[in-house]
């Protein structure tokens, strides 16, 4: 009969009802979205049960009706696991959640797959399709005699309004390229840039972060935009270089500073590494969620002796 019903509704409200269905099937509730998660509590809430514990993971929580949705819920998740400090500080400020029910941890990447490889680079490169300054990528490659693509829209993802502003952008570079790539066709890109250029829009929230990632996870120093939410991962000068928002001179300036001295280039791409390595695997991340769902375990089961 669910099976019926939830072809009539939206993947998102089917997968809320059901999990809230079968909750107490299991252990603890584990939801990566906040539209999933926070929908979740509502219902738990209007039922007035908190027997199954909840983790949600989230990413960019703190603003708009995510932000007010919380506000109304987090009595009903057990833990919120963060990876933007920026976040994080939002959610407790502005959405009334008590620090010590927040895990932060680090975001991942695949370090296995995003690797150092044997390529000679003879190119730079831009990738990503959220919140991301193209045309000021564009003034700043005008007349520069290096080749750049934009990786924009990889994957499946549906082209977003920031790519297609670069899409139908008038005059562009004779150097700039454009156009999607499937992972090992992105980690080939990478592989052939001597850097990579993450050019953003202002932001409380931490976009570019999975493609910084990926860069530094294959050896590659990052030219990025300075936003107030991109900021527990770069450290400026050491493993990449930060440019102030929309100015197309600074950018074309660290670019061709970059490009004019590989040996920079190759060593902050190699502390790049060395830091992902060290703080940023998708190990550590499973181990930390592990830790995270373990705790709040531990406290439920406090909780259930004490009544």
């Amino acid at each position: 009969v669910r099976r019926a019903l939830y072809r009539f509704l939206p993947l998102l409200a089917a997968q809320v009802i059901e999990a809230f269905i079968i909750r107490k099937d299991y252990d603890v509730v584990l939801s990566w979205y906040e539209k999933l998660g926070f929908p979740y509590a509502l219902l738990c809430k209007l039922a007035r049960d908190r027997s199954v514990p909840h983790v949600a993971l989230c990413g960019w929580p703190g603003f708009g009706m995510k932000l007010r949705m919380l506000r109304y819920v987090h009595a009903y998740i057990d833990r919120i696991v963060l990876w933007s400090s920026v976040q994080r500080n939002i959610v407790t400020a502005e959405g009334g959640v008590p620090a010590e029910r927040i895990y932060f941890t680090k975001w991942f990447v695949d370090q296995k797959f995003f690797r150092p490889l044997p390529t000679k680079p003879d190119m730079i490169c831009s990738v990503g399709s959220e919140m991301r300054d193209f045309l000021t990528l564009l003034e700043a490659m005008r007349g520069l005699d290096i080749q750049c693509h934009i990786a924009a829209g990889t994957g499946h993802r549906l082209p977003t309004e920031w790519v297609t502003a670069v899409e139908k952008a008038k005059h562009r570079p004779p150097n700039v390229t454009i156009g999607r790539r499937n992972a090992k066709e992105l980690r080939d890109l990478y592989a052939r840039s001597r850097f990579v250029v993450i050019p953003l829009l202002e932001s409380n929230t931490d976009n570019g972060i999975t493609c910084i990632l990926e860069a530094m996870a294959m050896g590659k120093t990052v030219i990025c935009s300075r936003t107030r939410g991109q900021v527990d991962v770069i450290e400026e000068g050491k493993t990449a270089i930060f440019v102030p928002l929309g100015d197309s001179k600074a950018l074309r300036e660290s670019i061709l500073y970059l490009w004019n001295n590989p040996h920079v280039a190759e060593e902050m791409g190699n502390a790049a590494r060395e830091y992902v390595e060290k703080y940023q695997t998708l190990d550590k991340f499973l181990g930390d969620l592990k830790v995270s769902i373990e705790r709040v375990l531990e406290e439920k089961g406090s909780e259930m002796v004490r009544s």
